[in-house]
């Protein structure tokens, strides 16, 4: 076992995921015997990934480093996929008794995510609220209300023996907040004038100049539109957005309109947030997807998931006449409310144009104010520099061009360039007395995980999904005698997804592969013959040879030997 050197009486700080990537938000930090994990998130797979649901990080490294037993706790800022998403991984691979701590929103939505897995030890589920606080042995807890995309959203200051640490979590200075819980000035003014050593800012909009736009403004734009619209309107956002799904439910008893909510992930989180309070349902508005059919099309507004173009999502199989409910016709009108995470831009686009040809009217966040950012724009996260007055920063939530730019606006605030680290996923850095110091570098996977369970895929098993992506497949099917070891019939050969040279010449190029087979597979021993084991290799490989010369493509090749 490889253990992560630690340095006693200082506050070791590890990013597992976040830092240098849009996702799988995650971080470490350690004081002597105790250690906390800040945030459990998932990532979205990337269109080189066939068949992946969610990229979360390899835990694994807990327990290949020694630390895995000096975890009290995981504390979770806020509950999006990119913060709660990999939590039931985590859990498992901690393999023991673990408390989790959020606000009332956030552990209502991980109480469901953890429904659907089964662990042999206990998660036990503490609500928290904003002003209190929390210890673990040295560490301190405080836990402070801010404003995000998700009502309940928390900042952490940490204090310690050997230097204090402000997390920010996620988070923009919204002044007309929908719920009306409002950022807490005060309580960063006061962690600052406690003493900050060490700031970690969300880097997201750091290019943005300026403010963030209120989420109150969303609510204006989506009413102008829904009153202009003379039929259905649909409206596709992030699952977890209860602003967003309130303020739909507002305009649409302003406008005598009937909401139907389409989408599993949707209504699971719609049902945790009405259940906790976190919704106010208008009378006679909210209908049951079953009804959509019964309500005239100028009366009726759809909110539905697949803002990102996921192609499983409800908006995607809407879009491709899937959904035995609802279709997209002439004069509807399509709201994507939500910023396009990047590397979705493709299938978002795809959906946009579809939607188009449809004769939709689409508004989206270039073209309408339909979205705005939960992050804070470079103005906002100015004035948390000037609140916190932190001797050190590390930015923290962005792909290396954000925290490069954060960085430099560090500098701007009068930071000193050796007082700002820049990290990534898996760096070690040291905070004590003494200062802010780089420690070192642990490598930290990614696993790719299929289905709703702990089903990970292997790097080969994905590669192969890419080869069939790219080249298609070529199944030779075989069936040998046991005795005599000859072919029983000719070998067949059946392609899908991979091209031949011509249809004029597919007999033939069908002919001469089978006659490979044949060729390679009488070469071998007579005894030889009937072990498949022994045998798929060589019929591949002569196979595989002679489609890379001859058509110079790569198909997954799949000898099935049956031996009677």
């Amino acid at each position: 076992m490889e253990i992560l050197p630690y340095k006693k009486n200082t506050v070791q700080i590890v990013p597992i995921g976040g830092l240098g990537e849009f996702g799988m938000n995650s971080m470490f930090l350690r004081v002597n015997d105790a250690g906390i994990v800040i945030d459990a998130g998932a990532m979205f797979p990337d269109f080189d990934q066939p068949g992946i649901d969610v990229v979360i990080p390899d835990y694994s490294f807990l327990d290949e480093h020694g630390i895995k037993d000096v975890i009290k706790a995981i504390v979770i800022t806020h509950a999006h996929e990119d913060h709660i998403g990999a939590i039931p991984f985590l859990c498992q691979d901690i393999g023991r008794d673990i408390d989790i701590y959020g606000t009332k929103l956030t552990i209502g939505f991980i109480k469901k995510k953890l429904e659907e897995h089964r662990f042999e030890h206990k998660v036990n589920l503490h609500i928290v609220n904003a002003g209190e606080s929390v210890r673990f042995n040295e560490i301190k807890v405080n836990f402070i209300q801010v404003t995000h995309s998700i009502v309940d959203s928390l900042a952490l200051f940490i204090e310690t023996p050997f230097g204090n640490v402000f997390h920010t979590g996620d988070f923009k200075i919204d002044k007309t907040p929908i719920d009306n819980r409002h950022f807490d000035f005060a309580g960063f003014a006061r962690a600052g004038e406690k003493g900050v050593d060490l700031l970690m800012a969300d880097s997201t909009n750091v290019e943005r100049k300026g403010y963030t736009l209120s989420e109150k403004v969303v609510g204006e734009s989506l009413e102008k539109i829904i009153s202009q619209s003379v039929s259905k309107v649909i409206i596709a956002c992030f699952s977890s957005h209860i602003h967003r799904v309130q303020q739909v439910l507002n305009v649409a008893r302003k406008l005598n309109r009937k909401v139907a909510l389409v989408g599993t992930s949707l209504v699971n989180a719609f049902n945790v947030a009405k259940g906790l309070g976190y919704l106010r349902i208008p009378p006679d508005v909210l209908i049951n997807d079953r009804d959509i059919p019964d309500i005239p099309p100028h009366r009726l507004i759809i909110i539905t998931t697949g803002s990102q173009g996921e192609p499983m999502s409800a908006l995607s199989r809407i879009v491709r006449n899937e959904h035995k409910r609802i279709k997209v016709e002439e004069g509807d009108t399509v709201i994507i409310s939500a910023k396009t995470i990047p590397g979705n831009e493709k299938p978002v686009l795809k959906i946009i144009n579809t939607l188009y040809k449809k004769g939709a009217e689409v508004y989206y966040e270039e073209v309408s104010e339909v979205h705005v950012s939960g992050h804070a724009s470079r103005e906002e996260l100015k004035m948390v520099f000037s609140m916190i007055k932190p001797k050190y920063f590390i930015p923290v939530h962005g792909e290396m061009k954000q925290l490069h730019h954060h960085m430099l606006l560090a500098r701007e605030m009068g930071l000193h360039r050796r007082n700002i680290k820049i990290i990534e996923d898996g760096d070690v850095v040291e905070l004590s007395k003494k200062g802010l110091r780089y420690v070192g570098k642990i490598q930290i996977g990614k696993k790719l995980i299929e289905g709703s369970g702990f089903d990970e895929v292997e790097e080969i098993a994905l590669k192969d999904r890419r080869r069939m992506a790219e080249d298609g497949i070529i199944i030779v099917a075989m069936v040998v005698d046991g005795k005599t070891s000859e072919l029983i019939g000719d070998v067949e050969i059946i392609t899908r997804g991979f091209i031949l040279l011509s249809d004029s010449e597919n007999e033939a190029q069908i002919n001469e592969m089978k006659e490979i087979v044949k060729e390679r597979f009488y070469s071998l021993e007579d005894a030889m013959r009937v072990d498949w084991e022994y045998t798929r290799p060589h019929i591949r490989s002569a196979l595989k040879k002679y489609i890379k010369k001859r058509f110079n493509a790569f198909p997954v090749i799949l000898p099935i030997i049956l031996t009677v």
